[in-house]
């Protein structure tokens, strides 16, 4: 019996990235291979559960709360890829599936969609994935030399697609005025804001 380790479930918003404001239900994994020295998220517990009860609770809450998003987050959820595989067999065709990732495993499937939040060697994780249609990159800023890096990014690799900028929340505004002042040097980006926080959702 395949068992994932799992850290809460549970239904809410979409706080933050391009599906802000979409009801979704969340399955937030266990475990992280990075130490972001301003992360905000609890993982220090978790629960063994079998693929085939996650399974089943997930389609509780989603039918419930007539649901059609699952946001599988973590943590970093790829260090339980072959597990969410076998899960998303599991589950029927017509959900929605998107995977919050810091992009450091290198893992692709062709029938979800990707957030994309570089940490660490965030050149190397936007050339594992740019080329994919289902993946979208949301940066989090903490000074200008984030800009600087994305703006690099972006001109190397042509890319012209959408690109989501979050200030690090305990600068959230700062970051919002340092990202407004860089306007004339930024194409094609949005301005995500942790919206879940502001109120005091999940």
């Amino acid at each position: 019996m395949i068992k994932i380790k799992v850290s809460e479930i549970f239904t809410s918003f979409q706080g933050e990235g391009p599906y802000i404001g979409t009801p979704a239900t969340f399955l937030r994994l266990y475990g992280c291979n990075l130490n972001c020295q301003w992360c905000d998220t609890d993982i220090s517990t978790y629960e063994m559960l079998s693929v085939d009860d996650v399974a089943e609770i997930l389609m509780t809450q989603m039918e419930f709360n007539n649901i059609n998003l699952l946001v599988i987050t973590g943590g970093e959820p790829t260090l339980q890829m072959e597990e969410i595989k076998r899960l998303i067999k599991e589950l029927p065709e017509d959900i929605k599936i998107q995977l919050e990732t810091n992009g450091s495993i290198f893992e692709y499937l062709p029938e979800i969609e990707y957030v994309i939040s570089p940490k660490e060697d965030k050149e190397k994780v936007f050339e594992n994935y740019y080329k994919f249609e289902n993946v979208f990159f949301k940066f989090v800023i903490t000074c200008e030399e984030d800009i600087d890096e994305v703006i690099s990014i972006k001109n190397k690799y042509g890319y012209d697609k959408t690109i989501w900028l979050q200030g690090e929340f305990s600068k959230d505004a700062l970051m919002a005025d340092l990202i407004r002042e860089n306007f004339p040097r930024l194409e094609n980006i949005k301005l995500s804001v942790q919206t879940h926080k502001y109120l005091n959702q999940r």
